[in-house]
C-alpha cells in the first residue's frame, strides 16, 4: 500500500491544493456528504486515470474553460437554491471533473510507476490511481466518518451557513475556471511542490 502512503504524504504538497480546496467545499455541503464524498473521490480518480492512460487529454485553456466554469457556477446556484440530492451530486461531479482536469500531480516514486505503466497497462493502474486519490482525500473520509460516528458533529456541519461556505468554495473554483485562472493556479502550485 505504498501508493496509499504516497497519496497521504502528498496532502502536504502545494500541488494537491488544486484537489483539496474544492474537496473541502464538497465536504462542507452538508448532510449529503456521505454520498458526495465517494462521488467526488470516484470522479477525480476516473478523470486522473483517463488522463494518465492518454485516453482523454484536457483541452487547453480558452472557450472550453469559460463554458465549463460558467456551467459550474450555474450548478452551484441551482444546488444552493434547490438543496436537493441531484443538484448536489451534479455540482460535485462537475467540480471533481474540473479539479481532475486541471490537476498537475506531484509525482513521487509510486505515482511515477502508475504514470509510466498507465499507457501500456491501463486497467491494471485504475485501482492504484483510486488508492492514491483515496490517500489524498483521507481528510474527507475522516470528516464523513465523524458525521456518522458522532451525530453532534453532523448537526454542526449540517448548519445552513456551513453549506453556504462549502458552496461558496465551489463557486470560487467555477469562477476561477471561467476566467481561466484555475489552470494558472494549478501550474503555480505544481512549481512550488517537490517530493
Amino acid at each position: 500500500m505504498d501508493v496509499l502512503a504516497e497519496g497521504i504524504e502528498s496532502i502536504k504538497l502545494a500541488c494537491s491544493l488544486v484537489l483539496l480546496i474544492p474537496a473541502v467545499g464538497i465536504a462542507l455541503m452538508g448532510r449529503r456528504r456521505i454520498w458526495l464524498v465517494p462521488a467526488w473521490i470516484l470522479t477525480v480518480s476516473l478523470i486522473a486515470w483517463l488522463r494518465f492512460t492518454g485516453w482523454w487529454t484536457p483541452l487547453p485553456s480558452g472557450v472550453g474553460h469559460v463554458v465549463v466554469g460558467l456551467g459550474l457556477l450555474a450548478l452551484t446556484v441551482l444546488a444552493w437554491r434547490t438543496d436537493t440530492m441531484i443538484s448536489d451530486l451534479a455540482t460535485t461531479v462537475v467540480v471533481a471533473f474540473l479539479a481532475g482536469w486541471t490537476w498537475i500531480p506531484c509525482v513521487g516514486r509510486e505515482l511515477g510507476d502508475v504514470l509510466n505503466n498507465a499507457r501500456a497497462e491501463p486497467w491494471s493502474e485504475l485501482v492504484r490511481t483510486f488508492v492514491y486519490m483515496l490517500g489524498i482525500f483521507i481528510p474527507l473520509v475522516v470528516i464523513t466518518a465523524l458525521q456518522v460516528a458522532w451525530p453532534t458533529f453532523g448537526d454542526i456541519s449540517d448548519h445552513p451557513r456551513v453549506r453556504t461556505i462549502g458552496l461558496s468554495v465551489v463557486a470560487l473554483v467555477g469562477g476561477l475556471v471561467a476566467v481561466t485562472l484555475f489552470d494558472d493556479l494549478a501550474s503555480e502550485l505544481a512549481q512550488r511542490s517537490s517530493f
